[in-house]
């Protein structure tokens, strides 16, 4: 029971701040940077108190459950807040906006449990990789794990960098 408390309190927290900022008052870029590290550190506070519960209270166990349901909540809201970023204000760059904010709507597309999103956001991440302001790693492992959740196997080919991101957008049927 203390648990999924302490699961709901920290979510409850992490979405007042994402929440206390909207699209609407991030006129500024300070405003901007300040709005992609909260939701970095939501998304990051979210994934360590899922794997101390599971230190504690073992793998699998009920509490264990109750926080991979809190992760799978906040991913989505994460993703929603990320999506009408993304829209609104397009991807951030690199050096104008520091690594950490640069690459958190990556990170939480990459975690995202929403299809569609996902899909729809692609050629915005194809887009920030083609600007330099995305890694081609990143691009290819938010490829291959689209890859895993959609065919449930891990993509298996001796391609690397630019071929293999070719490879599994042809087998992801995804335009750039």
């Amino acid at each position: 029971m203390r648990f999924t408390l302490l699961i709901f309190l920290l979510i409850l927290t992490s979405l007042q701040t994402v929440k206390s900022q909207t699209r609407f008052n991030l006129d500024f870029l300070e405003d901007r940077i300040g709005y992609l590290k909260a939701i970095y550190s939501n998304d990051r506070a979210v994934r360590f108190y899922e794997d101390s519960v599971m230190a504690v209270a073992g793998f699998r166990s009920e509490e264990h459950l109750a926080a991979i349901d809190s992760m799978y909540r906040m991913d989505s809201v994460l993703t929603l807040k990320i999506n009408d970023y993304l829209i609104t204000y397009g991807y951030p760059e690199r050096d104008e906006y520091g690594e950490v904010a640069n690459m958190t709507p990556w990170l939480i597309l990459n975690h995202s449990p929403i299809e569609k999103i996902r899909l729809d956001q692609f050629k915005t991440l194809h887009k920030a990789y083609k600007e330099d302001n995305l890694e081609e790693r990143r691009l290819i492992e938010f490829l291959e794990r689209e890859y895993r959740v959609r065919f449930d196997k891990e993509y298996r080919s001796y391609s690397v960098e630019k071929a293999r991101m070719k490879e599994l957008m042809v087998a992801l049927d995804l335009k750039k």
